[in-house]
């Protein structure tokens, strides 16, 4: 058996990948309109094309106010808590003693359920935004700190081995080793951030909102609006889908001397 190594065309590759994942996509549409229009499944169960429209038209009014309001809060949470918790994470990386302090911490708040705050968050915050960007910027925060504590256990000993040898000061390990070792892993904290802050969004508009997508998702819910719900978790993914590559973009060259590559 042999084994072709011969590099690809990138362009003929990336033709390919893309008539791929487009192929998938297509497939499920196609599937989504042949329950919905041919064997017609009951609207309650798996509305079509037709009804999410119409849902569209009908919602028109609300839509722009509601997403307007999520986005303050998401936007507001996960930039708040990645920036405390990748504060936070460098400290750790830097001092064995905040690290060695903060462990226990880290250790609980690594099983806590997020959503089970939410009457402490309305004890503490009240109702509005306080309490529901402190929500989404809580649990941004604590997936950068667990995800750090963890990295920083990765790092590699035989590097600060090596580094020590070659005579390099503890300030100078920590800035050419120690995070360079880690920011991997803390721009794959960002993205699970930035997919979980729209998670978070709908648990914290349950914190007395009287608009939002997830406000709206709720009623929808409420109702039995299922092609209000899909409508509503299609607007979600499209902006996570967003804000995932606007972090991919702009710390992409942070990791470049990783070496990661599109197989």
């Amino acid at each position: 058996m042999s084994t072709d190594l011969r590099p690809t065309n990138p362009a003929r590759e990336r033709v390919r990948r893309i008539s791929l994942q487009s192929g998938t996509v297509l497939v499920l549409i196609a599937l989504w309109v042949f329950i919905s229009e041919v064997i017609k499944v009951d609207p309650l169960f798996v509305p079509g094309p037709d009804e999410i429209v119409n849902r569209a038209v009908a919602m028109s009014g609300q839509l722009p106010s509601a997403l307007g309001y999520s986005l303050v809060i998401i936007l507001g949470g996960y930039l708040i808590g990645c920036a405390a918790g990748a504060l936070v994470a460098l400290v750790m990386a830097y001092s064995a003693v905040v690290r060695e302090s903060l462990e226990p911490i880290v250790n609980a708040l690594r099983p806590m359920p997020i959503f089970a705050l939410i009457p402490l968050f309305l004890l503490w915050f009240g109702i509005g935004f306080g309490s529901q960007i402190g929500l989404v910027a809580f649990g941004c925060f604590v997936i950068l700190v667990v995800s750090t504590a963890e990295a920083i256990k990765n790092v590699p000993v035989i590097y600060l081995n090596a580094g020590k040898t070659l005579g390099a000061s503890r300030r100078r390990l920590f800035a050419t080793v120690v995070v360079p070792a880690i920011v991997p892993n803390l721009v794959g904290a960002l993205r699970v951030a930035a997919a979980a802050s729209f998670g978070l969004d709908v648990a914290a508009e349950f914190i007395g909102a009287q608009d939002g997508l997830g406000y709206l998702l709720i009623n929808s819910s409420a109702y039995l609006y299922t092609d209000g719900i899909i409508l509503i978790v299609a607007i979600y993914t499209v902006l996570a889908f967003i804000l995932d590559r606007i972090v991919v973009v702009s710390t992409s060259g942070l990791t470049q001397w990783a070496g990661r590559r599109q197989h």
